[in-house]
């Protein structure tokens, strides 16, 4: 009974479509009563117009759609849609004067030329503007289209580019926690059940976290999980400092960025100095602004451009920083004095 009763839906194409020719139809027969010319004869002819209007334009609208103008060139669209307008006034004025003579049995032969050219004109004015409109309207629709196209496609680069990121957590590095446990094992058996913890922490924080974005305090706690196990690795030839603004602990930041960064330094700082070296995280938190840095004894290597001397790690971060933020993210590195300094900015508004 629901399904009956049903009302369906009319489209955006047909609303636009009848109520425009309706409101050509009505402005005439409106100027006409203040001119004194209205008649019966004259709203049916208003009406009979509107009627044919409204069939040629959805002809010429099947036909734009059949034949794909908008997608062509700008010079071919404007030649193609000239002469299209040419035909459709052409075709509106032999079926209005076709009416004339099969109502009212006017004559074609006593009307003047210069009423030809004149209603010739109006026309070409009026399919004009019809044409104007839709193809304005066409633009903005797919515009809008592509945009939700595109924020789908950002979103689920986001998502591709965490789980990317999750999937490139260093093999070598899971093996290379587990080999220094399996040393620890009958060395110091608290340490390794420790450090088994701490992988356990890494694994699940990396395989169940779905959110694009953590707490900064959160991401801390994997970092240090990460570094304690690579501190059994490196032993003295790693060392760990933070300097962290209590105040920036709650803010958000993407998921795992942080545990990226540090493992970049420790990867391609630390490990490739046979002295090793410095990793420093500071964090602040002022004006809205939030700013981390990680640094790291090393240098960059300056025979390489920078896109590929920063390597998966750094530039996925600088990817995921511009579709999560735009422009109210910055991301900069430097090398000074024997360190390689990452430094971020988010504005958290």
């Amino acid at each position: 009974m629901l399904y009956i009763c049903q009302v369906p839906r009319i489209s955006k194409y047909w609303l636009f479509q009848i109520t425009g020719w309706l409101c050509f139809a009505f402005v005439n027969i409106y100027i006409a009563i203040l001119t004194q010319e209205f008649s019966q004869d004259v709203l049916m002819i208003n009406l009979l117009l509107a009627l044919i209007g409204l069939l040629l334009s959805h002809l010429y609208r099947n036909y734009i759609l059949s034949a794909g103008l908008t997608s062509k060139p700008t010079e071919k669209l404007l030649a193609i849609v000239t002469a299209a307008i040419m035909l459709l006034s052409v075709v509106y004025n032999l079926l209005y004067y076709m009416g004339l003579y099969l109502l009212y049995d006017t004559s074609v032969s006593t009307l003047d030329p210069t009423s030809f050219l004149g209603s010739f004109i109006s026309v070409s004015v009026l399919f004009c503007l019809w044409s104007i409109i839709y193809f304005a309207w066409t633009y903005v629709e797919n515009n809008r289209r592509n945009l939700i196209e595109r924020l789908k496609m950002e979103s689920a680069m986001k998502d591709l580019e965490l789980k990317t990121i999750r999937s490139n957590l260093q093999p070598h590095f899971i093996f290379n926690a587990l080999n220094s446990i399996r040393a620890l094992i009958d060395e110091n058996p608290p340490l390794a059940r420790k450090a088994i913890t701490q992988i356990s922490n890494i694994l699940r924080s990396s395989i169940t976290q779905q959110e694009i974005t953590d707490t900064l305090q959160n991401e801390l706690m994997l970092v240090n999980d990460y570094l304690a196990l690579e501190k059994i690795r490196f032993e003295e030839r790693l060392t760990f400092s933070k300097d962290i603004d209590p105040a920036s602990l709650p803010l958000q930041i993407p998921t795992m960025m942080l545990q990226t960064l540090v493992e970049n330094a420790v990867k391609h700082g630390i490990s490739v100095l046979e002295q090793g070296g410095i990793v420093h995280i500071r964090s602040t938190y002022q004006h809205h602004i939030l700013e981390l840095r990680v640094s790291n004894t090393g240098c960059l290597k300056a025979d390489e451009p920078n896109e590929n001397r920063l390597g998966f790690g750094l530039n996925s971060t600088k990817q995921r920083l511009k579709l999560i933020y735009n422009n109210k993210a910055s991301f900069d590195i430097v090398e000074k004095e024997n360190m390689v300094h990452v430094r971020i900015k988010i504005n958290i508004q």
